[in-house]
C-alpha cells in the first residue's frame, strides 16, 4: 500500500527543490525536512478516504508529527525495534481522536538516490502497514505529545541486508493528517559478514574556529572562554573525541593553530578587545577551561593521529586562485611553527614522510573540499602530499551506482604525485544540518521546545548517517569499500549527536573505524570504480573575493615595508595578522566580508600607527654662525623594537647650498632619538629650504617622514 497521494504530492512539491543533477548544500538541507513530519501539509486523507479534510482542517498545517528515535537502530531477525515520536497541536484549539500507525516495506531502498527520491517523494512507496495503531489522549492546544510503536521486521517481510523505508502516519478519525519519514536498516546476522566486508571508516575531527586575533596581542572579543568550557562548542568536540567510543573510532584531529595560540594567550591573564592600536584592552583572569582543554589537546597530539591547517585555517582555494603563493606559504610555516611550539612536539602525526615513499606527506584540507589543478600547485609547493577533498571534485569515471574508490592519487603539477582522500559529499551534508533546519525541533507557536520534540532534529540526522553507511556497505559487498567522513570545519551539532555518532561508527556491524593513515597505506582492493582527475578550473564562489585579497595585498606591502626597516623584524613580521584576515571563516555572504573587511581596518591602521612612530624631528629653521656649518637632524624611533634606516637630503637645484659627508644609514634603538650632524655650505648669505626624508637600507621611502628645513646661512662669520 502507498502512501496517499496528496501527502507524496506535497513532499514532491519540496522534492523539486532537488531536481539538479548535483544536490548543494542547500537541498540537502531541504531534503532532510522530509525526514521529520511536512508540517505546512494540509490534512490529508486516509486509505480508502475521499480525500476531503474535515471543514475545521481545510487548507490549515494544524497538526505535525516528527519520529524522534528508532531503538536499536536497526532491525534485525526476530528484532523487536521501538519507534519513538512526537505529536504537535499547533492550533489555539485541543485535538482528540488522533492516532500513530508505522508503515513500511518488504523491499529494500536500490540506491542513495532512491533514498534521497523516498524522502523527497520522487518515487517513494511505503507500502505496508506494521502492527498496531496506537491512540492518542487528547492534545491541548499548543501543545506536544509522545508516542512510541513496536515493529517486528518479520512483520515486514524484510529479510535481506539494506536500508527500507520506515513512516509514521497521524490520523484524526480516520483521516490522515500528516506522515513522518526516516529509514531503517535491516542487518540479516553474522552470516552476513562471510559475504560481505565492512566499509572502513575514517573520520576527521574539527577543531576549528573563527580568529580571534589579529594584529595586537588581545583577543578581539571573549567568547572562545564559553566555547572551551565544557557544555561549549570546542569543549563538547574535545570531551567527544576523547571518549571511549572516540579513541576506538580512530580519529584523525583536524587542528588550526591559531585556536591553540589564542587557547594558550587564556591560559594566563589576558587582554580582550581595545583599540586598533592596542590600546584600553580590559585585562581578564587567567581561565581554567582554557588551561584544562589544551592540556587535553597536548595529550591527544601525543598519541592519536592529527595534523594542522594552516594558521587561522588561511582559504587556500582563494590564496591559490589569486596568485598570492607568498601569503599561503607563510600560514603554512605560521601554522607549523605555532603548533610545535604550543604542542611542544610535532605538528604531525604520523610524521608527514615523502609521499612517494609511500607517507602522506603535509596533510591539507582545502575550505569545502574544493580545489583544482591550480591549487593543487599550489599545496604541491608547500611540501602537502595529501590533500582531502570533496568526493564531487573527482567523480567515478566511469559514472556507476557501486561505490567508488575514495583513495587515489593525482598529479601536483611538479612531479609528485598527491594522496587524494575523498570525503564523502552526502554525508558531510547530512553532516553540515543546523539542529534549527528540522521544524520539529521547536514548537510552531515558538516558545522553549519540549525535550521529546528537541530530539527529532539530532535522530534525524543520526539516523540518516547510519542508512546511508547501510546503503554503501551493502551497495559494494566484496570490495572493501571505505568512507571519510569530513564533518564542517566549525562544526556545532548540537549536544549528544557527537557520542550517538561515534557510537554507531564503532558498534555498527557493517562499519571498520579506521584512520587517514592507514587508508593511504592499503591498496585499492580490486574492481573499485575509479576516479576522474580535479577539474583543469573551478572556483568557487564562496571563496574569499578578489577586492578582498587585493586590499591585503596592499596591506602587506606596507608590513613589509614597516619590516624592512627593523634590526631583528623576526621571521614572517606580522604575517599571522594576515592570516587571520584570509581565514575560510570569512567565505559566503555579507556577514563574512564584512568581518573581514573589518579586520582588515583594523590591521591597515595598526601598520600606519607603527609607521608614523619613525619619523624625523621637526626643526623648522636652523641659523648658522657664517656661509658654513652643522645642521642636526634628529631620529625618533618609538617602536618597541631597533630600526635600521638611511637618512636623504635634498638641496635645491640653484646651487646656493651644497652638503657635506655625513653617517646617512643610522641604527636607533626602540624608543630613543638619533642626532646626525649634516655638514652645510652655503655660497651666500640668505635662506635655502632642504628636504629630508628616510628610507629603507634598499632605498625604499617610508611613508610620513617627509620633511622641510630651513638653513638660514650669515655673515656673522666674515665679520668675526
Amino acid at each position: 500500500m502507498r502512501l496517499p497521494k496528496r501527502f507524496l504530492a506535497a513532499a514532491a512539491m519540496l522534492g523539486a527543490l532537488l531536481s539538479t543533477a548535483a544536490l548543494s548544500t542547500a537541498a540537502l538541507s531541504t531534503a532532510a525536512l522530509a525526514t521529520t513530519v511536512l508540517a505546512s501539509t494540509p490534512a490529508l486523507a486516509a486509505p480508502g478516504q475521499s480525500g476531503q479534510p474535515s471543514r475545521a482542517l481545510a487548507g490549515a498545517p494544524v497538526m505535525s508529527i516528527a519520529i524522534t528515535s528508532v531503538n536499536p537502530p536497526f532491525a534485525g531477525p526476530g528484532a523487536k525495534v521501538t519507534v519513538s515520536g512526537t505529536v504537535t497541536n499547533a492550533t489555539a484549539a485541543a485535538m482528540a481522536g488522533l492516532s500513530v500507525q508505522l508503515w513500511s516495506s518488504n523491499t529494500r531502498l536500490a540506491t542513495r538516490s532512491d533514498m534521497n527520491g523516498y524522502l523527497t517523494a520522487q518515487g517513494a512507496q511505503v507500502d505496508a502497514p506494521t502492527g498496531t495503531v496506537v491512540p492518542l489522549a487528547t492534545v491541548p492546544p499548543h501543545a506536544t505529545r509522545t508516542w512510541s510503536l513496536t515493529l517486528q521486521a518479520s512483520q515486514v517481510g524484510m529479510t535481506a541486508f539494506g536500508v527500507y523505508p520506515l513512516a509514521a502516519q497521524l490520523t484524526q478519525n480516520g483521516a490522515q493528517l500528516g506522515a513522518a519519514r526516516t529509514f531503517l536498516p535491516f542487518w540479516p546476522g553474522k552470516s552476513e559478514l562471510r559475504t560481505l566486508k565492512p566499509v572502513s571508516i575514517a573520520w576527521i575531527w574539527p577543531l576549528i574556529d573563527v580568529p580571534h586575533r589579529a594584529a595586537c596581542p588581545a583577543l578581539l572579543n571573549d567568547t572562545l572562554a564559553a566555547s572551551v568550557a565544557a557544555r561549549g562548542r570546542l569543549g563538547q568536540l574535545l570531551a567527544a573525541g576523547l571518549s571511549a567510543a572516540g579513541q576506538q573510532a580512530q580519529l584523525t584531529w583536524a587542528i588550526d593553530p591559531a585556536l591553540l595560540s589564542d587557547v594558550y594567550a587564556m591560559t594566563g591573564r589576558y587582554p580582550v578587545g581595545g583599540t586598533d592600536t592596542c590600546r584600553h584592552a580590559v585585562i581578564k583572569p587567567a581561565s581554567t577551561a582554557a588551561r584544562s582543554w589544551l592540556k587535553e589537546v597536548r595529550a591527544l597530539t601525543a598519541q592519536q593521529d592529527f595534523f594542522v591547517t594552516p594558521y587561522d585555517d588561511a582559504d587556500i582555494a582563494a590564496l591559490a586562485h589569486q596568485g598570492l603563493n607568498n601569503e599561503l606559504a607563510n600560514a603554512f610555516l605560521d601554522g607549523q611553527a605555532q603548533a610545535g611550539k604550543i604542542l611542544q612536539g610535532p605538528s604531525q602525526r604520523p610524521a608527514p614522510g615523502s609521499a612517494n615513499s609511500g607517507g602522506m606527506g603535509l596533510i591539507a584540507w582545502p575550505a569545502d573540499g574544493i580545489a583544482d589543478y591550480t591549487v593543487l600547485e599550489s599545496l604541491g609547493a608547500n611540501q602537502v602530499g595529501t590533500v582531502i577533498l570533496d568526493s564531487t571534485v573527482m567523480p567515478p569515471s566511469p559514472a556507476a551506482t557501486s561505490t567508488p574508490s575514495t583513495v587515489t592519487t593525482t598529479p601536483d603539477g611538479l612531479g609528485p604525485q598527491l594522496n587524494v582522500l575523498l570525503a564523502d559529499t552526502t554525508i558531510d551534508h547530512i553532516l553540515s544540518m543546523p539542529a534549527g533546519s528540522i521544524p520539529d525541533s521547536a514548537p510552531p507557536t515558538g516558545g522553549s521546545p519540549s525535550p521529546a520534540a528537541t530530539a527529532a532534529g539530532p535522530f534525524a540526522r543520526e539516523q540518516w548517517f547510519l542508512a546511508e553507511t547501510a546503503m554503501i556497505a551493502a551497495g559494494a559487498p566484496a570490495s572493501a569499500p571505505a568512507l571519510i567522513v569530513a564533518p564542517p570545519r566549525r562544526w556545532d551539532p548540537g549536544a549528544g549527536i557527537l557520542d550517538a555518532l561515534l557510537a554507531e561508527t564503532v558498534s555498527t556491524p557493517w562499519l571498520h573505524p579506521a584512520s587517514l593513515a592507514s587508508l593511504v597505506s592499503t591498496r585499492p582492493s580490486p574492481g573499485q570504480v575509479h576516479r576522474q582527475p580535479p577539474p583543469s578550473e573551478r572556483v568557487n564562489r564562496a571563496e574569499l573575493s578578489s577586492s578582498l585579497l587585493r586590499q591585503i595585498r596592499q596591506v602587506n606591502s606596507q608590513i613589509k615595508l614597516l619590516g624592512l626597516t627593523l634590526v631583528q623584524p623576526g621571521p614572517r613580521y606580522l604575517s599571522t595578522a594576515i592570516d587571520a584576515v584570509e581565514s575560510s571563516a570569512w567565505r559566503g555572504g555579507r556577514a563574512g566580508r564584512r568581518s573581514a573587511e573589518q579586520l582588515l581596518h583594523s590591521v591597515r591602521s595598526y601598520v600606519t600607527a607603527l609607521q608614523s612612530r619613525v619619523r624625523i624631528v621637526d626643526t623648522v629653521r636652523v641659523t648658522l654662525g657664517g656661509k658654513s656649518g652643522a645642521v642636526p637632524v634628529s631620529i625618533s624611533n618609538h617602536l618597541p623594537r631597533a630600526i635600521r634606516v638611511e637618512l636623504h637630503v635634498g638641496v635645491p637645484s640653484t646651487g646656493r647650498v651644497v652638503t657635506g659627508n655625513f653617517m646617512s644609514k643610522v641604527t636607533v634603538d626602540a624608543g630613543t632619538q638619533k642626532l646626525i650632524k649634516i655638514p652645510v655650505r652655503a655660497a651666500a648669505a640668505g635662506s635655502t629650504t632642504l628636504t629630508l626624508w628616510l628610507t629603507t637600507l634598499g632605498g625604499r621611502p617610508l611613508p610620513g617622514t617627509t620633511t622641510h628645513l630651513t638653513v638660514e646661512a650669515t655673515h656673522f662669520g666674515t665679520l668675526a
